[in-house]
């Protein structure tokens, strides 16, 4: 059985269809084919499941999937499967750096979900801290977990940094562009640079929201989560 989806984007456009190339239950074509599902960065057609990338879904909607790309990263998929897998024990704590020059994404929002998402369980304690360049986002949870989100926008032109720390009761696992960088010899010194995984996330996600129209699943507990970490944000920042 393939499902059929059509593309309402622009820019990204490409990127969404190399990565749909590789999942044999998507052909992908135009929105007048009657396609069975629709990927897009605005509200949905009518009627269709339709994955929403960087927006947030309606409540109630019954048809429009968050898009949630954090949750598909590379790094973020295999530390989930070592805590799903018992390996980790109990979170702990983690911790979140996002760091970019003047006018990058912070994504606040994203990464409170991330947390909520890993932690497994809904915070009763926020807080929210300030420097001279930095913003931090404190969770505190009822097992005694916690998590610290930490953001600036005062790195020079660039690359950014990004880190995820998740600490438990038996181990910890770490994704880090300080330790994640492979070295390219061009003459001179040689250059340290992050693998680039921006587009890695966009096949798991593609195949997730496959997976969730085939089987008719309801869209309404991520959107919930979104929703909340986008609340939980504007309460810190209030």
């Amino acid at each position: 059985m393939k499902t059929r989806l059509a593309f309402q984007l622009d820019e990204e456009e490409e990127d969404y269809r190399a990565a749909a190339s590789h999942i044999g239950a998507v052909e992908v074509v135009g929105p007048d084919e009657h396609p069975d599902a629709l990927v897009a960065s605005a509200g949905p057609v009518v009627g269709l499941p339709t994955l929403l990338v960087g927006a947030i879904p309606s409540v109630g909607s019954g048809n429009e999937f968050a898009a949630l790309p954090w949750r598909f990263c590379p790094q973020v998929r295999a530390i989930r499967a070592s805590l799903d897998a018992g390996q980790l024990g109990r979170p702990g704590l983690l911790r979140l750096h996002r760091w970019s020059p003047p006018g990058g994404d912070p994504g606040k929002v994203a990464a409170v979900d991330l947390a909520l998402w890993l932690i497994g369980e809904q915070p009763d304690a926020t807080h929210r801290t300030r420097s001279v360049k930095n913003d931090v986002i404190h969770l505190g949870f009822p097992s005694g977990a916690m998590a610290l989100l930490d953001f600036t926008d005062t790195l020079p032109a660039g690359d950014g940094y990004h880190s995820l720390c998740l600490v438990g009761s038996n181990g910890a696992a770490y994704a880090d562009d300080h330790r994640d960088r492979n070295l390219f010899f061009t003459g001179g010194a040689p250059g340290a640079t992050p693998p680039d995984f921006s587009q890695a996330c966009l096949r798991p996600m593609l195949e997730a929201f496959v997976a969730a129209v085939r089987e008719k699943r309801s869209p309404e507990h991520t959107t919930r989560d979104l929703l909340r970490a986008r609340q939980l944000v504007e309460e810190a920042m209030a």
